[in-house]
């Protein structure tokens, strides 16, 4: 998965309502790993549930912000690891739930494959694997400005998906689980809320505006958008904001699946 400073500051926005749907799950006895956890707020989140808790990421800014959340919290059971989610430096059967947030659809078929091997090998008999990761066939976006269109599309364009449902991933992931020799045994949904009132949709703008602005260069490197786009994008979500009844739901599908 690709990040930049941009992503990583956006990431850590979030925190245990991602994550709330597993707890019920959780007992207090159990090892957790955060597959691809970012700057670590949910796995710290999640660390209240369980014995031990381990956030793991390949990207070094993203550990670097996990480590010093550790720090400052104190916290005891709780640990990063800067590593591929595809290689896991850890012991067959290690682990009684995986967790994954926002990360398997973005990758590409066969690392997809690779990524839920890892995961099944480090579980023990019996083990969760939980995943929560976007459907945008699920977004409720009012009103549909053209400019923010764009500036989502643009955000799809950073992952090179060899897959054409991967943007409907969310709905899929039962099966998708399945496939990879897991047991489905709950599913749901949830959404993100970016305009509860006047602030979320000024704070949700300020996000957009920032990671289209760390990302537009890259974008426009790698020929997958114009300095045209980018600006029409910015455009978009200004004039998004200043309609007072703008709403933008973003979906979460979620399920949990057991290692039989």
């Amino acid at each position: 998965m690709q990040h930049d400073g941009a992503i990583v500051a956006f990431q850590q926005k979030r925190g245990g309502d991602s994550a709330a749907f597993f707890v019920p799950f959780l007992t207090s006895g159990m090892t957790l790993l955060d597959a691809g956890c970012g700057p670590g707020t949910i796995t710290a989140a999640l660390a209240g549930h369980v014995e031990r808790a381990v956030g793991l990421d390949i990207e070094p800014t993203a550990i670097t912000a996990a480590n010093r959340l550790v720090s400052a919290a104190g916290s005891t059971n709780l640990a990063f690891v800067g590593a591929d989610m595809t290689a896991l430096p850890f012991d067959d059967g290690t682990f009684d739930a995986v967790f994954f947030h926002a990360v398997l659809y973005h990758q590409s078929r066969e690392i997809l494959a690779r990524t839920l091997a890892e995961a099944r090998r480090v579980l023990k008999p019996g083990g969760l694997v939980a995943t929560r990761d976007a459907d945008v066939g699920g977004n409720v976006l009012h009103p549909e400005i053209d400019g923010v269109r764009l500036a989502l599309d643009l955000w799809q364009r950073w992952y090179q998906h060899d897959d054409p449902e991967a943007l409907r991933f969310g709905r899929r992931q039962g099966s998708i689980l399945r496939a990879h020799g897991f047991a489905p045994v709950w599913a749901g949904a949830s959404y993100v809320n970016h305009s509860a009132d006047a602030q979320s949709r000024s704070e949700a703008v300020a996000d957009a505006q920032r990671s289209l602005l760390g990302l537009g260069p890259q974008l426009v490197a790698r020929r997958l958008a114009t300095d045209d786009e980018i600006r029409a994008a910015l455009a978009g979500w200004k004039a998004w904001e200043r309609d007072p009844d703008a709403v933008y739901f973003r979906c979460r599908c979620e399920c949990i699946a057991r290692k039989d």
